[in-house]
């Protein structure tokens, strides 16, 4: 019993001494932890210490972040996915179908007609390549959309292929009377102040309304301009030259529509000052080879 009791006892004062270690491990490591890390007991906080430097960058936006991060929609990258995700696929009720947009329609669903974005795509790419030709033979190109919301989009698209816009209101004789109504605003000749000032017609518009355009379009057809136009499901797509099926009353699609037409138009001004440049050098290097010469 005695022996039994001895076991016991040395049994449990290992357990203590186990535990006690195990105890003390956790502490020894703080310990070393704060011999390691350095005391800020005697150092000074001052105000001046907590304000970051001034090359700190700057925390941006979340959505600039997510712009900037995000890949830009091109003419070569859009596909049916972003175009889906803009809302460009949902039309008009079937109460106001126009019969001439049979084609491009998917089908119903609720009451609402269902644009084929396959068709819109095509549309679009078609669309791009004309207006890249237009501005790599130098021709301007004239954005207008006029309905609320779209004012600001509509600037920003013509200002980044360098052409121009109208985003309050079209004024009838703008192209048929354009002497009258444009003349006014033009600057004088230089050479000769009597004369009356020169006023140019657009050689593609860019209609991003064309329900509210009645008179614009009627005007271009008499001027022989060509149009690109969205065109919804209650508007007649053979009323202009190259249509885009698509929804006309999303503000980010037709914002997506416009930034991929105005970056067709800016690759072709691009591709023109290159060839420009090209020929440039060659005259250069033709007039060097003749004084050489002789």
């Amino acid at each position: 019993m005695a022996s039994r009791f001895l076991q016991k006892t040395a049994s449990s004062f290992r357990g203590i001494t186990a535990r006690s270690s195990c105890f003390i491990r956790p502490l020894s490591t703080v310990n070393s932890l704060k011999e390691a890390s350095p005391s800020i007991e005697g150092e000074n906080v001052t105000p001046e210490s907590l304000v970051p430097p001034p090359s700190t960058p700057l925390k941006r936006p979340i959505r600039q972040a997510v712009a900037s991060a995000v890949e830009p929609i091109t003419p070569y990258n859009i596909t049916i996915s972003k175009l889906m995700a803009a809302g460009l696929h949902l039309g008009h009720s079937t109460s106001l179908w126009e019969p001439a947009t049979l084609p491009f329609i998917f089908g119903t669903r609720e009451g609402i007609s269902i644009i084929n974005l396959e068709h819109t795509l095509v549309y679009l790419r078609r669309a791009c390549n004309v207006a890249r030709e237009v501005a790599l033979r130098g021709g301007s190109i004239l954005f207008v959309g006029t309905r609320p919301g779209f004012q600001e989009l509509t600037i920003e698209a013509a200002r980044y292929c360098d052409g121009f816009h109208v985003s309050s209101k079209w004024i009838p004789g703008t192209l048929t009377n354009r002497h009258q109504v444009l003349g006014r605003h033009a600057p004088p000749d230089p050479e000769d102040p009597g004369r009356p000032p020169k006023t140019y017609k657009p050689d593609l518009i860019v209609l991003l309304n064309p329900l509210e355009h009645k008179i614009a379009i009627s005007e271009a057809q008499l001027n022989n301009i060509p149009i690109i136009a969205i065109t919804d499901t209650d508007y007649d797509p053979r009323l202009v030259s190259y249509p885009i099926p698509a929804n006309d009353d999303s503000i980010r699609g037709v914002e997506l529509i416009a930034k991929v037409l105005s970056t067709a138009a800016r690759d072709g001004l691009h591709r023109r000052k290159q060839l420009l440049d090209q020929k440039e050098k060659e005259k250069k290097l033709l007039r060097k080879q003749h004084s050489t010469k002789y």
